[in-house]
């Protein structure tokens, strides 16, 4: 009777205490959302502004101070990207994200996500391919915006993390009911116990050059979504042999 009083106290308590910490969990994501919004704007202004002296809206800039300007810029830019992932990740985990879902044919979308990234691919000196099968069936039900946003991630996060070699993007399908999107590369790969964390939130990979890159935060977002569309994401990798990151939708007549 003492032990099953003891055991009543002690349930009693940790109900108690992981009452308090959801209420915590709670305020700390209002606090980054308020803080997040608040930021946006003084930053989209100094953006905007830095703009237009690299554009000579002030007059002529000297070569010297348009080279750290592009520096600001850039930093301004990074800032902005990790606001507006840190607002989606709490509009996506509080179901508050609003979707313009509808039939999107994939293939169109990872042949425009090619077709951007074509000139920065160029000049970093990469080789980039892209092959679609000619009669899949790749119509998903996703929202467009959104899934071109996730194929994107995967290229720009290749060409991030390749110093050298090539990026090989691929649309197969193994059955008519699964559509499959690949981004492999050849650059500086990972370890298993970074590929077992890597869609987690704010895990960032280091580079080839071992400086940690990214927000965190854009993989976790990724993860998020397809699993919304109904998917599955993972990754393929070895360290310094590359990675081949993937997700799988299912096809919708």
């Amino acid at each position: 009777e003492k032990l099953k009083i003891k055991v009543r106290e002690a349930t009693e308590q940790l109900r108690e205490v992981n009452k308090k910490l959801k209420e915590l969990d709670k305020r700390k994501d209002e606090f980054i959302s308020v803080a997040a919004h608040e930021l946006r704007a003084p930053l989209t202004a100094v953006k905007g502004y830095l703009s237009m002296v690299m554009e000579g809206d002030g007059g002529k800039v000297p070569k010297g101070i348009h080279e750290f300007l592009e520096g600001a810029l850039e930093g301004a830019e990074r800032e902005i990207r990790l606001i507006n992932n840190m607002l989606n990740v709490s509009r996506i985990e509080e179901g508050r994200l609003v979707y313009q879902m509808g039939k999107v044919r994939l293939g169109e979308v990872v042949q425009a996500a090619y077709e951007e990234f074509m000139f920065e691919v160029k000049e970093k000196g990469l080789e980039l391919s892209l092959s679609l099968p000619k009669r899949a069936k790749d119509t998903v039900m996703v929202d467009r915006d959104r899934i071109y946003g996730v194929v994107t991630n995967f290229i720009s996060n290749a060409i991030k993390y390749t110093d050298k070699g090539s990026i090989a993007i691929t649309l197969s399908q193994s059955d008519e009911q699964t559509i499959r999107f690949e981004v492999k590369d050849t650059g500086y790969g990972m370890t298993h116990e970074e590929q077992n964390r890597l869609f987690q939130k704010f895990f960032r990979a280091e580079s080839s050059a071992g400086k940690i890159l990214g927000t965190g935060l854009g993989l976790y977002i990724t993860k998020l979504l397809i699993e919304k569309f109904g998917g599955k994401i993972g990754v393929i990798s070895e360290k310094g042999k590359g990675s081949t990151f993937w997700f799988e939708l299912p096809v919708t007549s």
